[in-house]
């Protein structure tokens, strides 16, 4: 649909109407690599007020610098319920706008060429954008290889090592959130590890470096609010 500004311009936007109650409510469709990022962040501020203003309300003291929620019902407090859903939910999206991210700029004609074993032997592949979106080349794959050859930089990493760390880091806690490992020797260990890892991931860090890396590829992908 052709929308006029108040500026007079008028521009072609994509918009995918949404209905309610007999009602059609129609908006420019946002990019989801945008989307998908503001979400992240969004949870993630939401899991630090958690837990710098609910914690220090509802946590009892148990000694010198341990403090305990109080157990509910449900089985766990709902203050670090939320903590944890806020948390896990900012490292999805993440990895979601960063997946976006990397199919989108890669173009439709691009074909990337690679060595692999098959039957014990050596042979080329040849990837179209479309084999490469359906998961036959790996995320690392895709950052390592074929960012740097999109960009015609085979130096493109050397100055963002510590850049791509962060984000294979958060790629691995994504897959680990997703792909729950259940095998524990009783109930209180399952998923533990994962958690543990989830817990410990500093995703403000991981946020950064996401920005960083879109920006080291597409100038000004992602601009600040002042």
């Amino acid at each position: 649909m052709v929308v006029k500004f108040k500026s007079g311009e008028e521009r072609v936007i994509r918009s995918r109407p949404v209905r309610y109650l007999d009602n059609l409510y129609v908006a420019p469709f946002p990019n989801p690599v945008h989307l998908f990022l503001s979400v992240a962040i969004e949870h993630f501020n939401k899991s630090e007020k958690i837990k710098e203003t609910n914690f220090p309300k509802c946590g009892k003291k148990l000694g010198d610098d341990i403090f305990i929620l109080d157990i509910e019902e449900n089985g766990t407090h709902e203050c670090y319920n939320h903590y944890i859903k806020y948390r896990s939910s900012s490292i999805v999206m993440l990895v979601s706008s960063l997946e976006a991210f990397l199919n989108h700029i890669i173009p439709n004609d691009y074909k990337y060429k690679t060595i692999r074993k098959e039957n014990g032997k050596e042979r080329e592949f040849n990837f179209s954008k479309k084999k490469i979106e359906s998961g036959s080349v790996s995320f690392r794959e895709k950052l390592e290889k074929i960012i740097p050859e999109i960009k015609n930089n085979g130096v493109f990493w050397e100055k963002l090592t510590k850049e791509k760390e962060n984000i294979l880091n958060l790629y691995n806690n994504r897959k680990n959130i997703i792909h729950l490992k259940t095998n524990a020797e009783d109930d209180l260990k399952v998923y533990f590890d994962a958690i543990d890892k989830m817990l410990d991931l500093n995703i403000e860090e991981s946020i950064n470096s996401t920005i960083t890396f879109m920006n080291n590829v597409t100038t000004e992908f992602i601009k600040y609010e002042e």
